[in-house]
């Protein structure tokens, strides 16, 4: 009977030792991880977004503990955004969308979407090379403008919706004027019932632009070239009224 008691008491010895070292290793990982993390931030302000994703991704790989995930997630997609790593940081805001769907700051997160689009829109070759920016493809000009109305819908409150709603003029302004480039080009070959309809699309789509009062001009032109001049006199009052110079 004592032999059994001794056997259960190494037992219990052995497992409370277990148990402390247990505790004193997750107590040391979390030390060296909460170091680490605060080093991260650092580098982040600092702008050392290469430095900054090495410590991130170094936690997230043995982040047994979950410590901060929500917050390295953030940072990393902030990170590699700046750093122009676009694919990493999609991958980052996936996996943030997919743990954290209710998340407070999922807004920052999908505003950040909308910013790679703009960016990868705004191709920093056509930046040295002799191409007008207008003509560039549209692609992600339209996909980032239907991201940010989105955004602008689904997040009112936002601290960044003040930031969308000027992205979001500016790429009204890059759409529409992208449309004027083919509105001359029609008015170029003569095809002015194309021109009409071509204004009217862009006077429709994007009211409140520059390229839609610039539209009239070529509009009257190409009603006065169809020789109806009774429309060409009341595109000219309008034309007359907002003071609209061709371009």
């Amino acid at each position: 009977m004592k032999k059994k008691n001794s056997i259960i008491f190494i037992f219990i010895i052995l497992f409370l030792s277990l148990t402390v070292h247990s505790k004193s290793l997750k107590n040391n990982y979390f030390i060296e991880t909460y170091i680490l993390y605060e080093k991260s931030k650092k580098e982040l302000r600092k702008e050392h977004f290469d430095n900054t994703i090495f410590i991130l991704e170094k936690i997230k790989k043995n982040n047994i503990t979950n410590f901060n995930n929500d917050k390295i997630l953030m940072h990393l997609i902030y990170a590699y955004y700046k750093n122009l790593d676009f694919n990493m940081a999609q991958k980052n805001i996936e996996e943030f969308i997919y743990y954290y769907p209710n998340h407070p700051n999922l807004d920052y997160v999908i505003y950040i979407q909308c910013l790679i689009s703009m960016t990868l829109d705004k191709n920093i070759f056509f930046k040295i090379l002799p191409i007008d920016y207008h003509k560039n493809d549209l692609n992600h000009a339209i996909h980032s403008f239907f991201q940010l109305k989105y955004f602008i819908y689904q997040y009112p409150k936002s601290r960044y919706l003040v930031n969308a709603k000027k992205d979001l003029i500016y790429l009204k302004n890059r759409l529409s004027e992208y449309d004027l480039e083919i509105l001359k080009f029609y008015f170029l070959h003569k095809k002015y019932i194309a021109v009409i309809n071509r204004g009217d699309e862009i006077i429709q789509k994007y009211s409140e632009t520059p390229a839609a009062r610039k539209a009239l001009v070529y509009i009257e032109k190409s009603y006065n070239a169809l020789k109806i001049f009774d429309t060409a006199k009341k595109i000219s009052k309008i034309i007359l009224l907002n003071k609209v110079q061709e371009t």
